[in-house]
């Protein structure tokens, strides 16, 4: 019986020296493991603040507006600095080597870049590139007029006084406005409606009748969606209806009454409200 009890303990200390020694090893391999990781990240931070990411180059490419030198400056990235000093902790950019930081100050900084990516670029060159905005039309605002995209950004103030290309829309109600940022604007149905008629224009541009509409319309009144103006070649008014009734045969119908039905230095108003038959009174 006694020695049945020793062979027991015996069998008890072996096993508990067994887990003693498993868990031993468990806690070497962790601290290896750990050890190995901080070895790696000195390794790696000493490779990243090496000569190896010293910027000697910045290049830039899709700016239109801007020119090379006012994006690099606006980026706040300087030549001859190392990648990641310029990073900081940005955990997003180190991993995909891009500078959100530096894309910001250019969003921020430049209201016509709609889109940027600054990345490092091997060897220890760094590419931005940018997708600016397009002005689309020019809104009379107070003493100024506001140039804006087709997705309602607001890109530059100019002189009202200043001619321009862009074409013109009236009848909004701005709440406050803000270099690089969306209007706001206390609804956005009647920008949404220009928008809408100048798709339709751009549809029909290559109908049988080559001339361009667009360059003849010197402004659009959107104050009333029901009933909305356009004001073409200084001499024609044309009430194109409800917002709702807009379609692509009332344009290419008031295109053909422009171009070919009206003379030259005729005045008048032409009446879309009046059903599918448009009528034309000279003034």
């Amino acid at each position: 019986m006694k020695i049945r009890e020793l062979t027991i303990g015996k069998e008890q200390y072996e096993r508990k020296l067994k887990i003693k020694k498993k868990r031993r090893r468990k806690i070497i391999k962790i601290i290896k493991f750990f050890i190995g990781m901080i070895l790696s990240i000195m390794a790696l931070v000493g490779i990243a603040l090496s000569p190896l990411f010293y910027v000697n180059s910045i290049e830039v490419y899709g700016n239109k507006h801007y020119n090379n030198s006012e994006v690099v400056n606006m980026s706040k990235i300087r030549l001859g600095e190392n990648w990641f000093r310029e990073l900081g902790f940005e955990l997003k950019g180190i991993l995909t080597f891009r500078s959100v930081e530096a894309e910001n100050n250019i969003l921020k900084g430049c209201p016509y870049v709609k889109d940027v990516d600054v990345k490092m670029s091997f060897p220890r060159r760094v590419k931005i590139n940018i997708t600016e905005r397009e002005p689309f039309v020019l809104l009379p605002y107070i003493s100024t007029s506001l140039v804006v995209d087709y997705d309602g950004y607001v890109l530059d103030t100019v002189n009202e006084s200043i001619k321009s290309t862009l074409p013109v829309i009236r009848g909004l109600n701005i709440s406050r406005y803000a270099l690089g940022q969306r209007l706001e604007l206390e609804d956005f149905k009647g920008f949404n409606t220009f928008v809408e008629i100048y798709d339709i224009i751009d549809m029909v541009q290559n109908d049988i009748n080559k001339k361009r509409l667009d360059q003849y319309i010197v402004y659009i009144d959107v104050s009333d969606v029901e009933n909305i103006i356009m004001y073409v070649d200084s001499r024609i008014t044309v009430n194109l209806g409800s917002y709702r009734d807009l379609s692509e045969y009332n344009i290419v119908f008031l295109k053909e009454m422009f171009f070919n039905r009206i003379g030259s230095e005729e005045k008048g108003y032409i009446d879309f409200t009046t059903g599918n038959n448009p009528t034309f009174i000279p003034e």
